[in-house]
């Protein structure tokens, strides 16, 4: 059986392999209102010079945005290391006369050990945490 049917059997057999062994991404609802959108923005610029300064100006729209985001960061990111050194200083104040009276020469060593098991909870709490929540 050679001719149009035949190759329209073999056409929807391979489509039919390839949507079973190859799954569609996960694309945000907006997108392809998003995509008609921007289509539509391509298709009504035809004039080259035209679509570059509006090409320029989204850039420069998206560059400022960035910097924004990243000064936002920045203020966030210093926040948080004046707030934790301020807790540092106070829990050290209050538990180093604590430790001392009960670890004796031994504090050093406790408040290493401390720190290594504190820098590797930060480190890996958030890997665990997306591996514990894909289980």
């Amino acid at each position: 059986m050679t001719g149009p049917a035949a190759d329209g059997k073999l056409e929807r057999a391979l489509d039919g392999a390839l949507g079973r062994a190859l799954r569609a991404p996960n694309v945000p609802e907006t997108f392809h209102c998003r995509l008609n959108a921007g289509l539509a923005r391509a298709a009504d610029s035809a004039d080259l010079s035209t679509l570059r300064k509006r090409l320029e100006s989204e850039r420069r729209e998206q560059l400022g945005t960035l910097e924004a985001n990243y000064i936002r960061v920045r203020r966030s990111a210093l926040g948080t290391l004046i707030g934790v050194a301020f807790a540092a200083g106070a829990a050290a104040a209050i538990a180093l006369p604590w430790l001392r009276a009960h670890l004796g020469a031994h504090t050093p060593q406790a408040l290493a050990w401390g720190g290594i098991a504190l820098g590797l909870g930060i480190a890996f709490f958030e890997p665990l945490r997306r591996l514990l929540r894909r289980y």
